[in-house]
């Protein structure tokens, strides 16, 4: 880390800490139905600007699934210590995902989950380098902030989100993306349950290239994420 850096990062965490102590003089969380009441005032009318007409009435918006069997998602995580954030991707009616012992299918509205999964920009960035700050927080110390992070994330954000989907539409785009994520993958702390091979594995299978989609489940198989018995039932899904 060169002099630079080293002075960056320690300016960020003094402005941490000095942000804490300031959450705490001010704390009044917003909780669940708070939040909820001013996601429904500001969030949902903004992700419906970019096609994503439908809420459940929490922290999940999603777009109808298009002719290729896609469906945009946004959904709103919770952080430790008041706050929360962003993550985004794509639903797939043909890419099923392990429940128990059972595939579970993603094509009804209750179903909806981000199985092309995202984070917010600024969010992955603070990951990579282990940073201090997120600019894409959203703080639930009290309303003020929370309207203030919320509507400053969102002014942000919607623009790349928008371009995202927009580029993400069809199952040739998202293969371009997968791909992408392949050879560059984002910083992850542990690993993913759904990977990028999975994803590819089961968008092979509804193009009909079956040798193709047991080559990309069968490197999904080496990162040792599932059970035999989850092999099985994966592997039959592929070829049946």
């Amino acid at each position: 880390m060169n002099i630079f850096n080293k002075m960056r990062d320690l300016i960020d965490r003094k402005k941490a800490v000095n942000e804490i102590y300031d959450d705490i003089k001010n704390l009044d969380e917003v909780l669940l139905e708070k939040r909820i009441e001013i996601f429904k005032e500001i969030v949902t009318p903004k992700f419906a600007e970019i096609g994503l007409n439908n809420w459940n009435g929490k922290y999940l918006w999603y777009s109808d699934f298009n002719s290729e069997g896609i469906k945009h998602v946004i959904e709103y995580n919770v952080f430790k210590y008041y706050g929360g954030s962003f993550s985004f991707g794509n639903c797939f009616n043909f890419v099923p995902t392990i429940s128990g012992k059972k595939l579970v299918n993603h094509r009804t509205d209750k179903s909806t989950k981000i199985i092309y999964f995202k984070r917010l920009e600024g969010w992955q960035k603070k990951m990579e380098k282990n940073s201090p700050i997120n600019p894409d927080k959203i703080s639930t110390v009290n309303e003020q902030k929370f309207r203030e992070s919320l509507d400053k994330v969102l002014a942000e954000n919607i623009p790349k989100l928008k371009l995202w989907f927009q580029e993400k539409k069809t199952i040739e785009e998202n293969i371009s993306g997968l791909l992408y994520d392949i050879k560059k993958p984002p910083f992850e702390i542990g690993q993913r349950i759904i990977s990028f091979e999975y994803i590819l594995g089961f968008i092979y299978k509804q193009k009909g290239d079956i040798e193709t989609a047991n080559n990309w489940i069968n490197k999904h198989f080496e990162k040792s994420l599932n059970s035999e018995s989850e092999k099985e039932l994966i592997t039959q899904r592929i070829n049946n």
